[in-house]
């Protein structure tokens, strides 16, 4: 036992003596690059420690405590790395050369990680730096004009709204959004994630990269890694910016006194009653209703971040909270989120990863955009007056009123119902993951995963009683309940061998997957409470209407890739899955086989390429099939039965008592299945002359089938219409990225842009030459109204379907020449109301019958650009960094439905006789001294009709956003030292400062819209029924890490 000790005593000391007589010394030098020009904020780090230092502004550094024997990194973005071991010397200078980001970054694609020069496919990364070089509370935002071949609308400039993400063209009638996958999690939505956890985004554009998640991948797939921890050490950061926002523009309407004047000229001229007041026009009081419906608005942002990690594991912590309210009157957004990435290292070859996102979101949206709800802030009249109150509101509560007069009953108090009206909505948004792997032996790994996601949403809706005038109240409150919940199961196998010998390397990837989706939803309206205090529907006088539905959506996959590359010159992918959805179709058509090939060549590897002046040239091709169940209805294969009672509701009388039956609401399809697309890419990868010219070029042919459409069957068979499986879409396009970069000195820039041309054509639609949009919407008066969009066979999705104007009719004999030749003797029939005449819009006679009728109408614009792009510029000089985006798209057409109300005195779909009317239109109307041939004549109420679908409101969409500009400075080595931060960024940035355009409305930038009935999808893009403008905003923020 002594020997022991004293043998254990020796060895203390002799490793005390070794750690005592460890050399430390102080290292200095500088960093420079391959021309001989200092680079400015290179870091330096000793291996495996958190001791580390950046170059100043000549390149210079000192690095202290450096022991013998470590291993400096030196790293500069856009650089290679360059390790040196520290040895007797005490100056160590460096030189460090171009990095060709296409040869040495890794991309993250489907279950997994490749090198961008082993790509096959045509796959697109944004790295965090770019997400974060301008300040964003969506995800998509991040990515908007970064990305060729992905179109991304702002739908609204709402509080919490949704952005539109199209992946090359439309490839259905139905859903179009991509397929997310976070964490290795598929899912619809991504809205609930904060932009500053996420560490990349990859979109899969082609078959080959995408048709691994096969009938989930029509449109697309969008990879979104959040961040990890980091090992031995530890990482805090801050993040925060307030934003200021103001709307960019106004529609100017008119005043009160001309707005009087104007409408009191007119209804005497054409003997329509008039209202007393306007005879006495100064004794109205303006209201300018945008002035109250638009307001400063704030948003504020704070992100917390904390990354570290010892020698087995690593954990990454975030917290982050949202809060705008907004340029709309009684709009808010609230966001707060939660999230946690932790990998351990269990064992050797064996490691657990695990990672919670948790968000908490309230919107509230009093407003409502569209037809009847935020245009009426351009259609109301004028002023207010009635119970003398001249204002929306007042300081003591009161709320003002409209004259009691059926003449102006559209005419209601939108700001007094904003803020009376409680709109309230909050969303529960869970996303898990928990996965092990296990190194069996040398390449050769298998995973286990198991994913859940809970969706839980709540919304409430309280409409008060009031009552301001005969035409503005509410007699009996109502309150609106929903809830919904959805929960989401995921189990995933994987079994990954990768094997490398001599100058073959091959990457063989085989799996299963099992999703399972629980969804169930409730609503319900109360109405009738004894006062606008109360929020429960237990106390309501009764239950107008409620529903209900529980459902499951299940799908079973098996699948498998195989990579391949020879000699880093040729590579090979393989893919194919086979997918399996439950309840959606027969079991003859429960499975689906999806496919992909695809091949690179590195022709810069070639021996007769060594001389070139190309770091990078590799052509890509692929091929391959991916499929669509999304937006097709559980069960919808079957034939379904509608229950009832007879048309008066008494139902049928058996043995004395009224008895409900049921009746066959659907024919049956046992052949209905999902909707499909091949898809064939040639690209072209490239950078030359030191990497300082980099591009990327694609063309690419999709063409998608079998979609689910309603087509005509003879009448014989009870109904007339059956849903079928039919028609073809091809979208057909070209993308292309180019860039350059450079380092002069202390400047460093890199600018690229980036443009995709896409042509969207249907070729086939069964039995059916097109599809109309809305085909439910046929007001009585005018039935030709009806159908204002139109997909055709030759044509786009979506199209816009109306009349062809010809200017202004200026004489009766005019009109009076025209009626003669007409079969029933009037050439443009107004519908039973009043005939035309001289001043009102002239149509064309396009089947040349002599009469306009519906039958005359064509395809007359559509929203799918000629070409849309993105420019982008990040500079920076010693401190100071610069960031520039511009978005745009040209060619694409807006159809103005708002225009087409405020052009007309009364429009028809209010039931009114006068509302308001833009300034531009007043200035400019017909009138006999005034003959002009673009706009029509004033008539009340539109009973002639000039403000029908035509070419006249369909205008020039296209449009150049300035995005982004940012302008920030990074606080000098100094003051970093006194704070003991590793980096501060302080920073200004600016969101839509200005858009060059030709569209005369709020905002040309209209994604999906939400029409007159609230409904909107694929065939209302383009289409402006009162949607917020997207504000301006400037922003203060800073960044600290710790």
């Amino acid at each position: 036992m002594e020997k022991l000790k004293i043998l254990f005593f020796s060895c203390m000391f002799f490793v005390s003596f070794l750690v005592l007589g460890q050399q430390t010394k102080t290292i200095t030098g500088i960093v420079k690059d391959d021309q001989g020009v200092a680079l400015p904020g290179a870091n330096v780090t000793v291996e495996g420690t958190t001791n580390g230092t950046v170059t100043d502004f000549d390149g210079n550094y000192q690095l202290n405590n450096v022991e013998v024997g470590s291993v400096l990194i030196f790293t500069y973005v856009g650089m290679k790395e360059q390790r040196v071991e520290v040895g007797d010397q005490d100056e160590i200078d460096v030189v460090l050369t171009i990095s060709s980001s296409l040869l040495d970054e890794v991309v993250i694609v489907a279950y997994g990680t490749q090198t961008k020069r082993d790509l096959t496919g045509a796959v697109t990364s944004v790295s965090s730096e770019e997400l974060e070089q301008f300040p964003a509370t969506d995800v998509n935002q991040s990515i908007q004009g970064k990305v060729s071949g992905v179109q991304i609308t702002q739908n609204s400039g709402s509080p919490g709204s949704a952005m539109s993400i199209n992946i090359r063209g439309v490839a259905s009638f139905g859903s179009n959004d991509p397929l997310y996958v976070v964490d290795g999690f598929p899912t619809q939505d991504i809205s609930f994630l904060n932009p500053s956890d996420i560490e990349s985004i990859s979109v899969l554009k082609d078959a080959s990269a995408a048709a691994i998640y096969g009938v989930r991948a029509n449109a697309g797939v969008v990879i979104i890694k959040t961040k990890t921890g980091v090992k031995d050490r530890i990482i805090v950061s801050l993040d925060s910016f307030v934003s200021i926002q103001t709307t960019p523009q106004q529609i100017d309407m008119l005043d009160a006194s001309t707005f009087a004047g104007f409408a009191l000229e007119t209804g005497t001229a054409q003997g329509v009653d008039t209202l007393s007041e306007w005879s006495n026009p100064e004794s109205l009081t303006n209201v300018n209703w945008q002035d109250y419906a638009f307001d400063t608005g704030f948003k504020q942002v704070y992100n917390i971040g904390i990354r570290g990690g010892g020698e087995k594991s690593k954990t990454a912590f975030s917290l982050g909270m949202v809060d705008d309210d907004g340029t709309v009157v009684s709009a808010e957004y609230k966001r707060y989120n939660i999230g946690l990435n932790s990998e351990y290292d269990i064992a050797k070859g064996l490691k657990a990863r695990a990672s919670v996102k948790y968000a908490y979101s309230e919107t509230y949206n009093n407003l409502s955009a569209g037809f009847y709800g935020f245009a009426r802030v351009f259609d109301n009249v004028p002023y207010l007056g009635g119970g003398g109150i001249t204002e929306p509101y007042d300081d003591n509560g009161n709320y003002g009123a409209f004259t009691d007069s059926n003449l102006i009953s559209s005419s209601i108090n939108v700001i007094g119902n904003a803020l009376l009206t409680d709109n309230e909505n909050a969303t529960d948004n869970l996303l898990s993951n928990l996965a092990l792997d296990y190194e069996i032996i040398e390449g050769l790994k298998v995973t286990g995963k198991f994913g859940y996601q809970l969706t839980s949403y709540s919304g409430s809706s309280f409409n008060p009683s009031y009552f301001r005038s005969a035409n503005d109240q509410n007699a009996n409150a109502t309150y609106y309940v929903s809830q919904s919940k959805s929960r989401q199961y995921l189990g995933e196998f994987l079994v990954n061998y990768k094997k490398a010998f001599d100058a073959h390397n091959f990457d063989l990837l085989v799996g299963s997957s099992a999703q399972k989706q629980l969804y169930d939803n409730i609503a319900t309206t109360g109405q009738g409470y004894l006062n606008n205090s109360i929020r429960d529907l237990s106390a309501s006088e009764s239950i107008i209407n409620y529903s209900g539905t529980h459902g499951t959506a299940t799908f079973a996959s098996t699948f498998a890739r195989l990579n391949y590359s020879y000699d880093e010159k040729y590579s090979f992918t393989a893919t194919v899955r086979r997918d399996g959805v439950g309840n959606k179709f027969s079991s003859d058509n429960l499975y689906g086989v999806f496919p992909s090939v695809a091949g690179a060549w590195n022709i810069d590897r070639e021996k007769f390429m060594e001389d070139s002046i190309f770091d990078l040239l590799k052509l890509r091709a692929s091929w391959g099939e991916t499929g669509n169940s999304q937006g097709i209805e559980a069960f919808k294969y079957l034939a379904s039965y509608t229950s009832g009672a007879t048309q008066d509701n008494s139902g049928y009388v058996f043995g004395g008592n009224p008895v409900s039956g049921l009746a066959l609401a659907s024919l049956a399809n046992p052949d209905l299945t999902w909707e499909s697309q091949i898809q064939t890419n040639i690209g072209l990868d490239f950078e030359l002359l030191d990497s300082r010219f980099y591009g990327t070029l694609d063309y690419f042919n999709k063409s998608a089938k079998d979609f689910l459409l309603d087509q005509t069957i003879p009448a014989q068979n009870g109904f007339t219409t059956m849903s079928v499986n039919a028609g073809n879409v091809v979208n057909e396009g070209i993308e292309v990225m180019l860039g350059y970069r450079k380092t002069e000195g202390e400047f460093t820039w890199d600018v690229s842009a980036n443009i995709s041309v896409i042509n969207n054509e249907i070729t086939d639609l069964g039995n059916q030459d097109f599809v109309t949009y809305p085909s439910n919407f046929t007001p009585s008066f005018n039935t030709s109204w009806s159908g204002f969009t139109r997909s055709y066979v030759g044509g786009n999705v979506g199209a816009f379907y109306g009349y062809r104007a010809e200017g202004i009719f200026q004489s009766q004999s005019e009109i009076d020449a025209l009626n003669a030749s007409a079969p029933d003797g009037e050439y443009q029939p107004a519908y039973g109301l009043n005939p035309i005449a001289p001043g009102d819009r002239k149509f064309k006679d396009l089947n040349g019958d002599g009469e306009i009728t519906a039958e005359d109408r064509e395809i007359i614009g559509s929203p799918v650009p000629d070409f849309y792009g993105g420019l982008n510029v990040n500079a920076s000089y010693k401190n100071w960094d610069f960031q520039l985006s511009f978005y745009g798209t040209y060619g694409n057409e807006v159809l103005n439905f708002i225009k087409s109300q405020n052009e007309s005195l009364g429009a028809y779909g209010y039931n009114s006789v006068y509302t308001n009317v833009s300034q531009e239109y007043y200035n400019n109307r017909w009138t006999p001294e005034n003959p002009s041939n673009t706009y029509a004549r004033a008539v009340v109420e539109d009973t002639n009709r000039n403000g029908r679908i035509s070419d006249y409101f369909v205008e020039d969409g296209s449009f150049l956003k300035l995005r982004n500009v940012k302008v920030g400075y990074n606080l000098p080595q100094g003051i970093l030292d006194k704070i003991s931060a590793s980096k501060a960024t302080v920073f200004m940035s600016g969101q839509n400062l200005f858009t060059i355009t030709n569209y005369s409305g709020l905002d040309p930038e209209i994604g999906t819209a939400t029409d007159i009935d609230g409904n909107g999808g694929v065939q209302t893009r383009g289409i402006d029924f009162g949607a917020y403008p997207n504000s301006a905003t400037i922003t203060l923020g800073f960044n600290l890490q710790f």
